[in-house]
């Protein structure tokens, strides 16, 4: 049986530059060209590997190190964000419409919490906070109209530690997602292998570690994220929240030393 080590799979997934550079090419350029136009209507439908059309959508860089990050959630894709922030509203907006339920933790961080009280009910999508490490308050607080669970892996500032088994089964007897704030711990847990659906991380703080940046993530299915990608219809896509990639490139070499 296989055994999963996060720091193992960071270590030896190695992307080099174009001349053998132990690190990856910078791509410093917002559109590509194509040889052909029916080429380009082709990445209109759907995604060409080593095909790039706007780096709104994708860039190699960026590609890179949401690669390395799926290595390291065990996920099976990612996208990279401008910030944790971003990488968390464009999960809950590709997932709920108006009308929708979120249940979420009570303790966590403040700019989540923030834009879960105070912005989404704009939006008639209504956020329940419950102590999730009961697990019967978070059974009692599901309806019809619930379309996830959202907690912190470890909890920011108070260090509380999800059931995430438990949770997951949860959300997996209700069929909603259970969506998971891995900042604190990345390493040390792996919530796709407790039953996680997604995972997202604020990179700003332990993976690029060096207070230098603001950048976050989102780790889940395939599907999920060309959900999240797609050029007509994806929240990543639509709303802009494109990370640099000399920032990407960064943290790319940063993980490394995690």
């Amino acid at each position: 049986m296989h055994h999963f080590d996060p720091s193992t799979e960071i270590q030896d997934y190695l992307v080099f530059g174009e001349y053998g550079d132990v690190n990856p090419s910078i791509t410093d350029s917002s559109t590509y060209t194509f040889l052909s136009p029916e080429k380009m209507k082709e990445l209109f439908e759907h995604e060409i590997e080593g095909c790039f059309l706007y780096s709104r959508h994708w860039n190699p860089t960026n590609k890179y190190l949401a690669e390395a990050l799926a290595k390291m959630e065990d996920s099976q894709a990612a996208v990279v964000t401008a910030s944790g922030m971003s990488a968390i509203t464009c999960c809950i907006f590709q997932l709920c419409n108006c009308g929708d339920e979120i249940i979420s933790s009570r303790t966590i961080y403040g700019g989540t919490y923030a834009f879960f009280k105070n912005f989404l009910p704009k939006l008639s999508i209504h956020v329940k906070f419950v102590n999730t490490l009961d697990t019967e308050a978070v059974k009692k607080a599901i309806t019809k109209k619930t379309k996830l669970i959202y907690c912190e892996a470890v909890s920011n500032p108070l260090l509380e530690i999800a059931d995430l088994p438990k949770l997951a089964k949860l959300a997996n007897e209700n069929n909603i997602k259970l969506m998971v704030d891995n900042t604190f711990s990345p390493l040390i847990i792996s919530p796709i292998h407790l039953g996680a659906h997604i995972v997202i991380h604020s990179l700003t703080k332990y993976i690029n570690g060096t207070s230098d940046c603001v950048a976050g993530c989102v780790c889940s299915s395939r599907e999920f994220v060309n959900q999240m990608m797609d050029i007509n219809s994806g929240t990543a896509m639509l709303l802009g929240p494109v990370l640099d990639s000399h920032r990407a490139a960064s943290i790319l070499k940063n993980i490394h030393s995690l």
